[in-house]
């Protein structure tokens, strides 16, 4: 009788066990939590995020999570059933800068974060010997890379073999120094890699500009000005579709020319300010006196007008055309003011947007542009960005400011960070503004003013250091190489 009674006694503690169980466990199933702080159940939010390197460790409000112990997801880690409410995310890895941010978890959504980056502590250096070089520029096939070195009234253009380490062309300027930086011209390869166009002047004409056109397979130069009996030529640009052509600028005039032939040289168009060339069969021009934005094909042969206004109604010179595609270009006036042209998605814009700029980049996809002036850089969106963080088109953000001079701006290969120096530090910037942009130092240089090109093909940063008693050409990895399956891609 008495074992009977027990029985009883716990089947009845079972099934209560069970009733007062069963909704927790069905609710829990169906993502919802128990809020002390409340006392209620309420629908869990949860923290989604993507990070390289991937074998991380993950603190939420100071809990860690170890990487192997995470949900994953598409080389993601999910944290689930958080009740809603404010965290702390901090993401950190050994040998690495660590990566925080502050966050809302709401019922139901999960906050993302898919682009974490974390930067070594240090980075093993490749060095070129390059016997001496102020700046460098990578070859379309980014295996080559063409410096300029001057010395007292002479300058030197070499070629460096950069997977090889090895010389493979010099060209000597005698009487001829290389462009001053802030005259903003630069060396340009030809599409194939077989010319070089040189920016130079002569000492005691500084007021004139010169373009010396080396042909890496013959080894001679030509001195474009006296080839073409033209002066002070400016914005060399290859011609993207027929080899020895390329367009120039002179004495406000547009032109087209064969480099071996002069007599296979056209006027494009007058009165052109700048230039830029587009998607490889259209070039786009800006005329004076009304700033008009022009197309043409690259024969000159079609011409249409783009605009019909300018948004300043001073009209101040254009000194520099950024194209991405029809629907969206920038400007750059000689006074520094930034103008953009945008056929959004919700009405048209055509504004100033800066002053003081230096530069400017658009993203791979065009949803968004990067510009800088001595101090600041800001990036403007072109389109309306659905993924988190949510951006809306005309949104215009200041992404960091310092008191010394900032350089070298390019976008990362994300197109969420940005590349800069300033100062001996190359640094990098995340653009996601929730909380806060974490900011972290990739290296340093012996150097006040380094040079640097981030490349995106071969995720290497590219930058000019001291080495003993001459500057010369570094490379680092960076980021960490893609991994899939714990395999490197």
């Amino acid at each position: 009788m008495e074992s009977k009674w027990k029985r009883s006694v716990f089947f009845w503690i079972l099934a209560f066990s069970f009733f007062l169980t069963a909704p927790v466990v069905i609710l829990r199933a169906r993502g919802y939590r128990f809020d002390l702080s409340r006392g209620v159940f309420v629908y869990s939010g949860a923290i989604t995020f993507k990070t390289n390197p991937q074998d991380i460790e993950a603190s939420i409000n100071g809990e860690v999570n170890d990487s192997k112990k995470l949900d994953r997801i598409n080389s993601s880690y999910n944290i689930t059933g958080l009740i809603p409410g404010d965290y702390e995310i901090k993401i950190s890895a050994d040998g690495f800068q660590p990566w925080s941010k502050k966050t809302d978890v709401h019922s139901g959504v999960s906050s993302e974060f898919w682009n974490i980056l974390l930067v070594r502590n240090n980075y093993e250096r490749t060095a070129y010997e390059t016997g001496g070089v102020d700046k460098f520029f990578l070859s379309p096939e980014n295996d080559l890379a063409a410096y300029a070195k001057n010395s007292t009234d002479s300058f030197s253009v070499k070629i460096m073999n950069l997977e090889e380490k090895t010389l493979v062309n010099t060209f000597d300027f005698p009487d001829w120094q290389f462009l001053r930086e802030e005259e903003k011209e630069n060396i340009e390869w030809s599409p194939e890699a077989d010319y070089l166009s040189i920016p130079a002047e002569k000492p005691g004409e500084s007021s004139k500009h010169y373009y010396l056109i080396a042909d890496l397979e013959t080894e001679s130069i030509t001195n474009l000005n006296e080839f073409l009996n033209l002066q002070d030529i400016r914005s060399v640009r290859w011609d993207p579709q027929e080899s020895d052509f390329l367009f120039f600028l002179s004495e406000k005039k547009l032109y087209r020319t064969n480099i071996k032939n002069a007599s296979e040289t056209a006027l494009i168009a007058e009165d052109v300010t700048s230039f830029d060339l587009a998607a490889k069969k259209y070039i786009y021009f800006v005329k004076e006196p009304n700033n008009l934005v022009f197309q043409s094909d690259l024969e000159g042969q079609s011409i249409a007008q783009v605009t019909d206004t300018f948004p300043d109604r001073t009209n101040p010179k254009i000194f520099r055309t950024i194209y991405y595609d029809e629907d969206r270009m920038a400007f750059i006036a000689e006074n520094k003011d930034l103008f953009i042209f945008n056929r959004g998605e919700h009405s048209d814009y055509f504004r100033k947007i800066g002053s003081g700029v230096l530069g400017t980049h658009f993203s791979d996809d065009g949803k968004k542009m990067l510009f800088w002036t001595d101090n600041e850089i800001f990036v403007y969106f072109l389109r309306d960005w659905k993924v988190q963080p949510i951006r809306e088109e005309n949104e215009l953000q200041t992404v960091t400011r310092y008191s010394e001079p900032i350089r070298n701006v390019q976008w990362f290969w994300d197109y969420e960070h940005a590349v800069f120096s300033t100062g001996r530090f190359m640094k990098i910037i995340e653009l996601d503004a929730r909380d806060k942009r974490n900011c972290m130092d990739i290296t340093s240089t012996n150097i006040e003013k380094p040079f640097m090109i981030y490349n995106s093909f071969l995720e290497k940063m590219y930058f000019t250091d001291s080495s003993g008693d001459s500057t010369d050409l570094h490379s680092i990895v960076f980021p960490e190489p893609a991994t899939l399956f714990g395999f490197e891609i």
